[in-house]
């Protein structure tokens, strides 16, 4: 404690020492936000003596227990961790060895094991042997307890895992281990850490730091084909009868997390055999042997497809989508479509895994025949994946012949059946590229060597035509990067080097010349580009961006449970009443006015957007086209925030926010109509003129696009700030049964671009 900085100093006095004055500042939570790694090593001790001290101070407990809440990743030397434990001794508790099995990770000095097995004996003694992340923990410590302990912690378990074979195979294979492999385990937790508890070691990506050789051992390694194996033959021997078929039963609760598991640790180090045994585990586990829609065991169901959406292979996310389409149970059905969402964006956090794509039997012109009788089934995966039909000389038929199917309903059933194939495979690449702007951890993007993307990508067989319709930059000297459409420059001079970096084009990282060029030239071309790419919306940093917040959403009045249904999809998260967008290396947040939780629901205003300070361009310019999103698709109304007459809280307006509520009610396109035909009343004389022009959500004016659920104004694709004259009168609108501020905003606004273009 001697060598303790001012502020944990003022930390571990205020544990120790008496009261603090009444009259004094205080500063104990400021000082705790303070504390460096190594110093709430060194103060963590403390803090677990007062608070299994009933009799210590109130302010003592009360400054303890804030140092629990400090999201500090705790770092301890060996000394500290022998007191860290002996603390933890003097009165445990069930969960303290979760602490004490992740204090070992977090120490980087050699353990002294003989100080450490006192102490260790009596935490693992008053562990729980009902939850399963405290077994974990509790297995770690034994480790270091001695052998007596841990066989009486295993006899304990073996009697409460009775019914779970998948656990206690597991349980014979963990006790060939060390303390520290076990504690890895342990940290894979399911859920959420609690409170009091530190932040996982696991990064963004799922993957263990460097430092840790004991990520994936032989035995586990073997474990896990074992688990899943069997899973997979147990399943196959319910729907083939052998085993009475029983809903939510085929695996117990314990051998669920066993198999939670072993996908995870074979998905994240992509074992060669993981692919084919989700293949057939997935589906079995998603769709009854029976007619029913319950499942064999939906608990087994959705860990095994959240292993896939954290370490997403393109054989395990066809798996999962394979589960998807077989699923008769409503409730997991939308789940699955979240997590399968969420899985393809992901994959752009492995593209070297992206890229290993099957060729499904097509050739090199991306065609592929299939015999079928005297007629012959003729699939294309260039630009939209098709599936037609020929005669034996060649002649072209409008439909799939009677014959054919009669005669050969397997083939025809295969034919249909990698056509699906092929349009899952684009589809899954095509999510992953671009989820590769948000997802990727380099600096650059997403990136590949020319070599490898020219083979895996550019030529493949099923996916090159989609990948040679998007923009391409690539460095053919550090720092020199030029942009390329390789379905019209199939001759752009001489290959680059083939270690070459390739990444995809964004618009954020162009400048205004480049964007309008290439939108020029897609438009010149007619090409249809596989996802939005030239006319991309995006988002440049502004220049008063200092603190890397922004408030271009506030103001929006948004439906609530349609912005975390939304959110959820896209990977958003509850955190501390805000959303949060948790990626490689940052988190986002965004701001609702309203208290957030799982099912909440009403009317809220959008609040800021909180970013870090100089963030790459393309990463921010995507998380606020993500916020955009949730704002276009939820949002009703925009209120004012400079109207000094509102109040600041619109929920006191009783009446607007009933009618508001009744019209939210009605289905989406009449609400978004009842704007529309107010515009289209509006502007009647304009819209016979053809100088005003609706789609399904812009007002189109002079080459701009008024965003009819947001106000937002933009002209290619790119943001346009239209500052309104503070003179302009409100012109009379048609009668609303709610003050519609948005409505009123995108008539002036409308009205401003008239004005300029005259």
């Amino acid at each position: 404690m001697n060598e303790l900085s001012p502020h944990a100093a003022q930390v571990h006095a205020a544990m120790v020492g008496p009261a603090p004055d009444l009259d004094g500042s205080g500063g104990v939570w400021a000082a705790c936000t303070r504390l460096t790694p190594v110093e709430l090593g060194t103060l963590l001790p403390t803090v677990y003596r007062i608070l299994g001290d009933e009799g210590a101070p109130g302010h003592a407990r009360r400054a303890a227990r804030e140092v629990t809440w400090v999201k500090t990743q705790p770092s301890f030397t060996a000394a500290a961790l022998t007191d860290f434990y002996a603390a933890l001794a003097e009165s445990p508790k069930p969960t303290h060895v979760c602490l004490a099995a992740g204090a070992l990770l977090r120490c980087a000095d050699p353990w002294d094991q003989p100080a450490l097995a006192a102490p260790a004996t009596a935490l693992v003694a008053a562990a729980s042997v009902t939850d399963d992340h405290i077994v974990g923990a509790a297995l770690a410590v034994a480790a270091l307890a001695g052998p007596t302990a841990e066989a009486e912690l295993v006899t304990r378990l073996r009697a409460a895992y009775e019914n779970s074979p998948l656990r206690l195979a597991e349980l014979e294979v963990i006790r060939t281990t060390g303390a520290r492999e076990r504690a890895w385990l342990a940290e894979d937790r399911r859920y959420a850490t609690p409170s009091g508890t530190w932040p996982p070691l696991t990064d963004q990506a799922g993957e263990h730091p460097r430092h840790t050789p004991h990520t994936f051992s032989p035995p586990f390694a073997e474990l896990a084909r074992r688990t899943l194996h069997s899973a997979a033959d147990h399943l196959a021997a319910i729907h083939a009868g052998q085993v009475p078929y029983a809903a939510d039963k085929a695996f117990t609760p314990a051998d669920t997390e066993t198999l939670r598991r072993a996908a995870r640790l074979a998905l994240r180090h992509d074992e060669p055999w993981a692919g084919d045994v989700l293949t057939t585990l997935l589906p079995q586990l998603s769709v009854a042997p029976t007619a029913a829609r319950t499942l064999p065991s939906q608990g087994a169901c959705i860990v095994l497809a959240q292993a896939v959406e954290a370490y997403p292979t393109p054989e395990s996310v066809a798996a999962l989508r394979e589960a998807r389409r077989v699923v008769r149970h409503a409730g997991v059905t939308k789940k699955l479509d979240r997590i399968l969402h969420r899985a393809e964006r992901n994959l752009g956090r492995r593209p070297e895994i992206l890229v290993r794509l099957p060729g499904l039997g097509y050739g090199p012109d991306g065609t592929r025949r299939i015999r079928c009788g005297a007629y012959t089934a003729v699939l294309t995966a260039a630009d939209e994946p098709t599936l037609a039909w020929e005669r034996a000389d060649g002649r072209p038929l409008r439909s799939l012949p009677s014959a054919a199917r009669r005669d050969h309903p397997e083939t025809v059933t295969a034919a249909r059946d990698v056509l699906r194939k092929t349009r899952a495979q684009i589809r899954t690449l095509l999510r992953g590229l671009e989820g590769g702007f948000l997802e990727a951890s380099h600096l650059n993007g997403t990136v590949y060597r020319f070599d490898r993307w020219r083979e895996a990508l550019a030529t493949h067989p099923v996916v090159g035509a989609a990948v040679r319709r998007l923009i391409w930059e690539i460095e053919y000297a550090p720092g020199d990067w030029r942009a390329t459409l390789p379905e019209a420059d199939r001759s752009h001079g001489p290959d680059p080097a083939p270690s070459a970096a390739v990444r995809l084009w964004h618009p954020a990282r162009a400048t205004e010349a480049e964007r309008h060029r290439w939108r020029d030239r897609i438009t010149d071309l007619r090409l249809r580009q596989p996802f939005r790419q030239a006319y991309r919306e995006h988002y440049l940093p502004e220049e008063a961006d200092e603190t890397g917040t922004t408030a271009m959403f506030h103001g929006h009045l948004v439906r609530i449970e349609s912005v975390l249904g939304l959110a959820a999809r896209h990977g958003w998260s509850i955190e501390d009443d805000c959303l949060a967008l948790s990626l490689p290396g940052v988190t986002a947040y965004f701001g609702v006015a309203a208290k957030l939780y799982p099912g909440a629901t009403g009317w809220a205003e959008a609040q800021d957007v909180h970013l870090v300070r100089g963030l790459d361009p393309v990463k921010r310019s995507e998380i606020l086209r993500s916020v955009d999103l949730l704002i276009s698709a939820s949002s009703y109304a925009w209120r004012d925030t400079t109207d000094p007459t509102h109040s600041p809280s619109p929920a006191h307006d009783r009446d607007s926010w009933r009618e508001l509520n009744r019209l939210y009610e009605l289905p989406l396109r009449q609400t978004a109509r009842l704007r529309r035909e107010a515009l289209q009343r509006i502007f009647a004389g304009h819209i016979s003129s053809g100088r005003v022009e609706f789609g399904p959500r812009h007002l189109r004016l002079n080459g701009h696009d008024i965003h009819l659920a947001t106000g937002r104004v933009t002209r290619d694709g790119d943001p346009v700030d239209i500052v309104l004259p503070e003179s302009r009168g409100a012109r009379p609108l048609p009668f609303l049964p709610y003050d519609e501020k948005l409505l009123e905003r995108i008539v002036h606004m409308a009205e401003e671009l008239m004005a300029r273009q005259t």
